[in-house]
This record gives C-alpha cells, sequence and structure tokens, in this order.
C-alpha cells in the first residue's frame, strides 16, 4: 500500500467552503490507488483501498439499494441550498428546517434520492430503532450480509486504531450492530452531488467506510483541508472521519449510487 504525507492543513482556510460545491480549483493530488494519507503526526486520516469488494457483490448491492426514494430534504448544506422553515399541511411555518421546495423539485428531476439502512440511535423523542426502510425492505440488508462483513474485514485491516474505539463502542450494545460488525447503519445516496459538509450523526473519533457503485465519471470526493481528492470507482472504498473532514463531490456523468456504513454516535444511549 502507498503512503503519502498530508505536508500542509488548510483547515482554518476551508471553513467557509461549507454548503458550497467542490471545484477542480481546490485540489492539488488526486488518489486513485491504494493509498493511506498520514498527516505529520503519523494520525492515519484517510485510506482508499481499490477493487477489494468482488464485482458480483458490488453489483448485487446496487440492485438491491438503486430504488431508494426519499428526496434528501432533511440534508441543506450537503444540498448546497438555504435551509428554510418547512410548511406544515395547513399552510403554516412549521419548527423544523429542511431544503426548499424549488430545490426538491430539481433533486427530483435528476434522480436524486437517499435512505437508511440499520438502525437509528437515540434521540429525544424516540428509542433506538430499526428505520422503516429495514422493516419494509429486510432484503436490503439480508441480500448484503457478506458484503457488509468484508466492510467491517476491510476497516480492521485499513484502519485497526479507529477500527479498535468503534468495536468497543458498540459492543456495549451489540443488539444495535449489523451482524456482529462495527456498523449500525448505512446511509444510501444515488445520483447525489453533496456540497461541503460534514456528517453529523456519526460516531466521533473513528470512521466511516464509503463505497459508490454505479455506472458513472467523475463525482470525485474533495476534501479540501489537505487539497485532495479521491477517485474511486466500483470495487473501491475509502477510510476517512466524515464527521471531522469537509467533504463534497465534484460533478458526475452517469447513475451512481454511494453507501457510507458508519456507527451512530448516540448508539450507547440505547441501553443493553
Amino acid at each position: 500500500m502507498k503512503t503519502i504525507l498530508l505536508r500542509r492543513d488548510h483547515q482554518d482556510a476551508v471553513t467557509d467552503l461549507e454548503g458550497k460545491f467542490p471545484a477542480l480549483s481546490h485540489v492539488r493530488k488526486t488518489l486513485m490507488e491504494t493509498t493511506e494519507a498520514r498527516t505529520k503526526d503519523g494520525i492515519v486520516r484517510v485510506v482508499l483501498a481499490c477493487n477489494v469488494i468482488p464485482t458480483a457483490w458490488h453489483k448485487l448491492a446496487y440492485e438491491l439499494w438503486n430504488n431508494v426514494d426519499e428526496l434528501p430534504d432533511n440534508r441543506p448544506t450537503a444540498v448546497g441550498s438555504a435551509s428554510l422553515r418547512r410548511i406544515k399541511n395547513d399552510g403554516m411555518l412549521s419548527g423544523r428546517r429542511g431544503v426548499p421546495r424549488r430545490t426538491l423539485k430539481v433533486l427530483r428531476k435528476h434522480g436524486t434520492a437517499q435512505g437508511m439502512l440499520g438502525y437509528l440511535d437515540a434521540s429525544s423523542n424516540e428509542a433506538c430503532h430499526r428505520t422503516p426502510l429495514t422493516k419494509d425492505h429486510p432484503e436490503m440488508l439480508n441480500g448484503n450480509e457478506r458484503l457488509i462483513k468484508l466492510l467491517d474485514e476491510l476497516y480492521k485491516l485499513y484502519a485497526p486504531v479507529p477500527y479498535k474505539r468503534q468495536r468497543a463502542e458498540i459492543e456495549e450494545v451489540p443488539q444495535w450492530r449489523l451482524w456482529g460488525t462495527v456498523f449500525s447503519t448505512i446511509y444510501l445516496a444515488r445520483n447525489f452531488r453533496t456540497a461541503y459538509h460534514y456528517d453529523s450523526g456519526n460516531l466521533k473519533g473513528v470512521m466511516t467506510a464509503l463505497m459508490p457503485m454505479g455506472n458513472f465519471t467523475g463525482g470525485e470526493l474533495v476534501l479540501p483541508r489537505w487539497r485532495l481528492s479521491v477517485a474511486f470507482r466500483p470495487g473501491d472504498v475509502l477510510f476517512f472521519d466524515s464527521t471531522e473532514i469537509l467533504h463534497g463531490n465534484l460533478p458526475f456523468k452517469g447513475h451512481r449510487l454511494s453507501a457510507a456504513f458508519y456507527c451512530e454516535k448516540r448508539i450507547g444511549h440505547c441501553g443493553k
């Protein structure tokens, strides 16, 4: 595996990019082969593992997951839009905020959709629970058991330090993890070009495993903190801390589905 040193950290300079779309001018180096990227303190920040998912497995996942149909109305920053108060059925303004309806119409036209599989953690008004998509379509998880277990093995192999932290956390509540792995949840995104954002629901201090599927060109993930982009393709997996590292996608052509495997940050509140 190739190792590169991330010499310059532009963290302070990229704070104003949140909610804006990535551009090629934000990139100085692109990862295209199996690589780990370390900062000067020796910490592995990014790992790209290429050609590690069998073709038949990621094609099956694409077939089972491609029919997600929920609009990303709860992700204004990732959509690159303003966050506006929602309108209730009676026409009154809601206390909740989200993506403007005009933007959602454009996303629907492009076939943009999202879905959640596995378990959602405890919130202020709801206990830990299986996602509605999991309840309605159990085949989406059951048909990809071996893939999810492989992602767990790859995470342990390529990023053992954050993997160990994540396993210690989720082993406290084993009933909320997927087949004994360190993952509780999978976020699916179809034809979704994201603006720069942080993932707020993931366990901090560990890594998210991100896997692309479909038939597309472009769509590189940009990490402006280090002027780095990742040109991953179906069969590849990217590991990075999506809660700490600002990230977003360059434009793409074709049909693109991505899956983010992670552990919910409040999963420990679910109790044993």
